[in-house]
């Protein structure tokens, strides 16, 4: 029989169910004494998970660990490895603990007990994954554990995202946190991700009652612009409209649902342009709301209580943008708890927080994101890390990464993606990996208070021993990056991207690049910083 425990006898009736410990040492045993348990008949997940630690350890270690499916061992010391209910019973929620001889590593849902792992290996092993191909395994034959360990976690977001070549890997993913479906596949095993099913935005007037389809036929169906119905955007009062796109979500549903996950979101979003409907029915809804978040508000949660109703998919939920012109919340409709809000930051500067009161575009937004706070506790981000007008430059923003996911947070967003420069991930230009890491690790935890250090980190392993200097030039970048009547937008000209820059300044940013080169100790390094220096030669 499966052993699902929970939280409250974590650190006593846990051991007792699987092994009777003995007696050990007070400050720790070494690594290498210790046996992996984990049942006899483990889920796929503890499997997996208890699979890597085993890997990792042995990588760490330089020896064999035993490794045994029961629920009991001979063995003195030994690390558990379980799905175990927890205090928040939030999928990925975890609890680490230790006692003399015993070391209970588990979590909840698809993803808890993985993630354990992966927080274990980095916290008592040091290991890091700070990119796909650049991965810290110390090798520390006489590693200690130690024996009063009590780690408890609850993820801050459901949902994460990011999108360079490291976040699109799945053991990278894993290690810091990133559970989004647009960018990797995990397995069932590696616990699944937090899938869209059908497209990730855009997908209505595209994917859902698309004009090659019915426009013909049925211009009603489509937005109206003036006296014209175009073919972009749809009708979002029209009542057959309501009942095509109904049937088309109902008939994905069927082909795609997964159960037994945690969450898959069936994206209800407006095609990208500015052609909301203009029809009588429509534009009364919209000035009844203040915004034409008003008709988008109102069909999503049509169309969620009609598949609620059906009793099917009960881990689903749908978004919709807030986004342009639909971005301001409405005033006289509430999203249905199944129904979440993506607000874009698309218009806001990336140089200063989002709530620096002195930022007027940043200002307006803080207003908006306040606002569908108040009635939304569902809220996901779409945020922006990349100049999209010339995208191998200079993007200074690392002085308000932590704080602006702090804000996102602290209202209501329940999930964040981080759009780089997804469309050429072979060549990320900058210091596109550096922030994917960072992120991801805030995103974890919004109020670490090791972001300096996770940036030192980055830069040693990935640039070596010249990485000071490029620290170096990463701060006077960011010194120079905005000021209070400059600001940072995704689409800047390279020659706004830095204020202020003394012809000093250039030739100390020249001086520290060279000094990064001759650090070098290998090709690999030496490539890494020719690659990253090219943000500072355009």
């Amino acid at each position: 029989m499966k052993k699902i425990i929970s939280m409250f006898f974590i650190l006593g009736f846990m051991f007792s169910t699987f092994t009777v410990c003995a007696d050990a040492r007070d400050d720790g045993a070494l690594l290498t004494d210790y046996t992996i348990v984990i049942d006899s008949e483990p889920t796929d997940t503890e499997r997996f998970a208890a699979e890597r630690l085993e890997y990792y350890i042995e990588k760490v270690t330089k020896k064999d660990i035993p490794f045994i499916y029961d629920s009991y061992s001979d063995g003195k010391y030994e690390i558990l490895v379980a799905d175990v209910t927890t205090e928040s019973s939030v999928d990925g929620s975890y609890v680490i603990s230790s006692n003399n001889s015993c070391i209970s590593i588990g979590g909840y849902g698809n993803k808890g007990t993985i993630y354990a792992v992966y927080r274990f290996l980095e916290e008592f092993c040091d290991c890091r994954w700070f990119e796909k191909n650049v991965i810290r395994i110390p090798e520390n034959p006489d590693l200690r554990v130690p024996s009063d360990i009590l780690v408890e976690y609850t993820p801050f977001f459901e949902y994460t995202e990011a999108d360079t070549l490291s976040a699109c890997d799945p053991e990278y993913s894993l290690a810091n946190g990133l559970n989004g479906g647009a960018y990797r596949n995990l397995s069932h095993r590696q616990g699944y991700m937090v899938e869209y099913l059908g497209p990730f935005g855009h997908s209505l007037a595209t994917y859902y009652c698309s004009p090659d389809k019915y426009f013909d036929e049925h211009p009603e169906y489509f937005a109206l612009r003036g006296k014209k119905r175009v073919k972009d955007q749809l009708c979002l009062t029209n009542f057959d409209v309501m009942n095509i796109v109904t049937d088309e979500v109902l008939a994905l549903l069927e082909q795609s649902y997964v159960p037994n996950v945690a969450l898959q979101i069936v994206s209800l979003t407006q095609n990208d342009n500015l052609n909301y409907c203009e029809c009588e029915d429509c534009r009364k809804i919209d000035k009844n709301n203040g915004s034409q978040s008003g008709t988008l508000i109102s069909f999503v949660n049509e169309i969620a209580k009609r598949v609620a109703d059906t009793a099917k998919y009960p881990n689903i939920a749908f978004d919709t943008f807030a986004y342009q012109y639909s971005r301001k919340a409405p005033t006289n409709v509430v999203p249905r708890d199944d129904v979440i809000v993506r607000l874009c930051s698309i218009e806001c500067c990336f140089g200063h927080t989002m709530d620096d009161t002195d930022c007027k575009v940043n200002a307006d937004f803080m207003k908006d994101l306040e606002e569908w706070s108040k009635i939304c506790d569902r809220i996901y981000i779409w945020d922006y890390v990349n100049n999209y007008n010339e995208t191998v430059c200079i993007f200074p923003n690392f002085n308000v990464l932590q704080r602006n996911v702090q804000i996102f947070y602290e209202n209501h967003a329940k999930g964040l993606y981080e759009e780089g420069n997804y469309y050429i991930t072979q060549c990320d230009g900058e210091f596109a990996e550096l922030r994917t890491y960072l992120l991801s690790k805030l995103m974890q935890n919004p109020y670490r208070d090791d972001s300096e250090e996770l940036i030192d980190d980055y830069l040693e392993a990935v640039y070596g021993p010249g990485y000071q200097s490029i620290r170096e030039f990463i701060d006077i970048m960011s010194e120079h990056a905005v000021s209070r009547y400059r600001h940072l937008s995704i689409y800047q000209d390279s020659d706004d991207t830095l204020c202020n820059m003394s012809s000093k300044d250039v030739e100390r940013c020249d001086e520290l690049w060279q000094k990064a080169k001759d650090a070098a100790e290998n090709d690999q390094q030496l490539n890494e910083i020719l690659h990253s220096e090219l943000s500072w030669r355009y």
